[in-house]
């Protein structure tokens, strides 16, 4: 009886207009985890947009901010009922934990019945048949066969026709059940670099009920996610726009921790909608007034805060998430790009450029051309190669800022779009420099030119193209962005740094030379597909700099970047970050990530400048090594110390280097692919293992006790393997 009257209850919220009393939802969720504690972290997830009358949270987890983020959500819809999580390894019910109790009552709550017929598609759920439930794998979406079933589950990771989301949108109104799941991030690397808000037919379905999946991801350092029927208040977009409003006109005020979770709710929503789905996107604006023409632009002097411009904010993330996807005809110049990256001269010439593109070579390829903000530009290819998955990107700001407590420009100011066509209409609110991205799949196409019209011209220095004499030309172009390339490395850079630049050739053959350094060092030679790129942004998502494609630096450091003579030349980050981006499981254990990186960087010192390879860094002068061999030595837990602690680990490789040289850690890295070492390692223990037994055979000593010192664990049976070989530990020790 109590079903029929929350479901009930349910229904007159609807009708209402109203969203859902705290009570009620509780009374929900309590269901759906009854007997769930945990339930683990499953696959790399990512948050679910919740924003209708009758669709609430039921599994999240905090960030660092304590900002609640849920990666499934429950939801009514006519007379059925939805329940949507942010990664497809949610719906199998095999992740251990309370994962299959979970599932279990989800079938039951969203097909309203305790032992319901469940039709599976994509889906694999024995602990639905163990725990006696009827279950049927079933073909197509669509109406004759969703109507043999009370509640379906589906991956929807390759559902994604609007057909396929139709039938199912209707089966649920007219009573079925659904669950659902994706990784919403990965859609675009799924689909052929198609957009989960333009192009997902079911995801775009489902927001008929008020939830839907983003391409956000989420809960990065997170284990499990505790099973809570009280979670907080405005984790539903539609709740916080109300209170935002009422606070506007009045009513009762917002705390800072509730305005944080209303506005981060809202941002996930946001994320979800295609532009032309204008509903939430008005109530957010009714909600926060006319901005009027004095809306603050973040800059570098004057962030926009969490705390202080909450409204501004807001605002300005949902514009940008809109203008990511806004057809060209509709987009104008958005006034946060006069402050970055920055306006092109209104005099400067529009172009016509044609670009050679080599599909072998994936990624981005730079074409020496900029688009204006609020302009639009003209990609012309070849018609076989439209809707192949080549796309033409507008700006190398790639790093999206909306999780930051601080905002120094606009969240999100590039753009990406598919060459569906032969030709194609594009344009940025911020402007950019212009890129022909190549999908990986494309390396067998032959070589095509690609056509921009109505570009500007943008310094670009390609090695053994262009010299010193050239660049004194190709500077002057007028774009405020420009790059210089070789085929291992392309970096990006405001024109005014470039423009003090006289010896490009010289510099673009060091930085060459860097990465084919730990290319070699690593063993990756042989894999390198396309070039590394580096690009220097006001702001970044993370840290100092961060790895990645392309790694992302200050704009401070861009002068550092492009300066390299017998005094002055980059420094410890850059070669840390492209080392970052070297780093392989088999020899990076847990602990170590913040440290083989900097080992292979630092055989850039010895490789490269022909320097003492140990001067790179503050932390690694003798003084700062022997003050570190000292805490070991006095650690209560000397692993974890190690782990905690990259300056004080790097000593260990610093001490292995020092006595058996360069080549015994390139051996190291190339022995795994050796067969005579054996396979590689399989997890952590694995790799510690290997790392002693494969060390310790190159340099013909056992490392055994050496490894004891620094507290690094290692197996009986590993070091019964090297037991034969001379002990070795370096002086001092």
């Amino acid at each position: 009886m109590k079903k029929v009257v929350s479901l009930l209850l349910l229904l007159a919220a609807s009708d209402a207009g109203a969203q859902m009393p705290v009570e009620l939802v509780n009374a929900e969720r309590a269901k759906i985890l009854q007997g769930v504690k945990s339930v683990p972290k499953l696959g790399a997830p990512g948050p679910v947009g919740i924003w209708g009358q009758i669709a609430f949270p039921i599994l999240s987890a905090p960030d660092k901010d304590g900002v609640e983020i849920a990666v499934g959500a429950a939801a009514a819809h006519g007379k059925g009922r939805i329940i949507l999580f942010g990664q497809n390894s949610y719906l199998s019910g095999n992740g251990g934990g309370d994962h299959a109790r979970l599932l279990e009552n989800c079938v039951k709550w969203a097909a309203n019945k305790e032992k319901p017929r469940i039709g599976l598609k994509g889906v694999k759920a024995e602990v639905l048949t163990q725990a006696g439930f009827k279950t049927e794998e079933f073909g197509t979406v669509e109406k004759k066969n969703l109507s043999d079933f009370d509640v379906v589950i589906i991956n929807i990771q390759s559902v994604v026709g609007a057909e396929e989301g139709a039938a199912l949108i209707d089966y649920i109104k007219g009573g079925g059940g659904f669950i659902g799941g994706m990784t919403g991030w990965a859609f675009g690397q799924t689909s052929g670099g198609k957009d989960l808000a333009l192009s997902h037919g079911v995801n775009q379905a489902l927001m008929n009920a008020g939830v839907a999946n983003t391409d956000m991801s989420a809960f990065d350092q997170l284990r499990a996610f505790e099973a809570r029927v009280e979670l907080p208040a405005f984790m539903n977009a539609s709740d916080a726009i109300s209170a935002i409003r009422k606070q506007r006109e009045g009513g009762p005020a917002l705390t800072p921790e509730q305005m944080r979770q209303g506005m981060n709710a809202i941002q996930i929503a946001m994320a979800a909608q295609p532009p032309e789905r204008s509903n939430l996107k008005n109530a957010v604006a009714a909600a926060l007034g006319n901005a009027g023409t004095d809306a603050p632009v973040p800059t570098a002097a004057a962030p926009l805060t969490d705390t202080q411009h909450a409204a501004a904010r807001l605002r300005l993330g949902m514009e940008t998430r809109m203008l990511r996807l806004m057809n060209a005809d509709g987009i104008k110049a958005h006034p946060a790009h006069a402050e970055f990256p920055g306006k092109a001269p209104q005099d400067a010439p529009r172009i016509r450029g044609e670009v050679a593109i080599i599909p072998a070579i994936p990624g981005w390829h730079s074409t020496g051309l900029y688009a204006a903000a609020g302009e639009i530009i003209t990609v012309v290819i070849p018609e076989k190669y439209a809707d192949k998955g080549y796309a033409v990107r507008i700006g190398c700001h790639s790093d999206t800022l909306y999780h930051l407590d601080k905002w120094q420009r606009a969240p999100d100011i590039t753009r990406s779009d598919t060459l569906a066509t032969a030709a194609t209409k594009t344009a940025s609110a911020f402007g950019g420099l212009i890129y022909i991205e190549v999908p990986g799949r494309a390396k067998d196409d032959e070589p095509f030119t690609a056509v921009i019209q109505d570009a500007i011209a943008a310094p670009l220095f390609v090695l053994g193209k262009d010299d010193d004499e050239t660049w004194k030309q190709l500077r002057q172009r007028p774009a405020p962005w420009a790059e210089m390339a070789c085929d291992r490395l392309i970096i990006s850079f405001p024109s005014e740094v470039g423009r003090q630049v006289n010896n490009p050739t010289e510099l673009m053959t060091f930085w060459k030379k860097v990465v084919e350094a730990q290319d070699d060092v690593s063993n990756q030679a042989s894999e390198r597909q396309r070039p590394e790129r580096i690009v220097a942004d006001v702001q970044i998502s993370a840290g100092y700099m961060h790895s990645g494609y392309p790694i992302m630096i200050p704009t401070s450091a861009a002068p550092e970047m492009v300066t390299f003579n017998r005094i002055k030349f980059p420094g410890w980050g850059f070669y840390h970050e492209i080392g970052h981006n070297h780093q392989r499981r088999t020899f990076t254990f847990d602990g170590a990530g913040e440290v083989t990186n900097n080992v292979i960087g630092m055989y850039c010192y010895q490789e490269v400048l022909k320097k003492d390879w140990l001067i790179g860094h503050t932390a690694i002068t003798p003084d700062q090594r022997q003050a570190n061999i000292t805490k070991i030595k006095h650690a209560s837990d000397k692993w974890q110390t190690w782990k905690s602690e990259p300056f004080t680990a790097l000593v260990t490789y610093i001490q292995l280097i020092q006595d058996f040289g360069w080549e015994s850690w390139r051996k190291y890295l190339h022995s795994f692919s050796d067969p005579a070492f054996g396979p590689e390692p399989k997890g952590d223990d694995e790799a510690r293992d290997q790392f002693l037994i494969r060390y310790s055979k190159i340099v013909n000593r056992n490392l055994g006790s050496f490894f004891d010192f620094w507290g690094i664990p290692v197996s009986s049976a590993a070091k019964a393997q090297v037991a034969s070989l001379d002990p070795w530990m370096p002086k001092g020790l």
